[in-house]
């Protein structure tokens, strides 16, 4: 009985880590900003989605934190989607900043 749990147990842990190395490697990372104190802001370019209407989504973040951007290119502005901050976010302007590197990277 015990060697069938333990079977059990590695079969799905196995399974999640497969999942996990394929979610991992799809990802691309780039830098957009690094602190001299080593903090760096990244984007993930595999993410980053184009719709019809002017409109991107992409993950970026920090070593600590990651996040779902929504961009309205056409207008500057951007959302959190989902991340710290992200719930009640509305629509801001893009002004500088992160953002604003984050901008020049995946609006068109």
């Amino acid at each position: 009985m015990k060697t069938h749990m333990s079977v059990a147990v590695m079969c799905t842990f196995l399974i999640l880590w497969c999942f996990a190395l394929a979610e991992a490697g799809s990802a691309d990372w780039k830098a957009l900003r690094q602190s001299t104190y080593g903090d760096t802001f990244s984007y993930d370019a595999a993410s980053v989605k184009h719709s019809g209407s002017n409109t991107v989504t992409v993950r970026a973040g920090t070593q600590s934190s990651e996040y779902l951007y929504e961009m309205d290119c056409k207008n500057r502005k951007a959302r959190l989607v989902e991340g710290a901050g992200a719930a009640g976010s509305g629509w801001f302007t893009i002004a500088g900043g992160e953002d604003a590197l984050l901008y020049r990277a995946v609006c068109p």
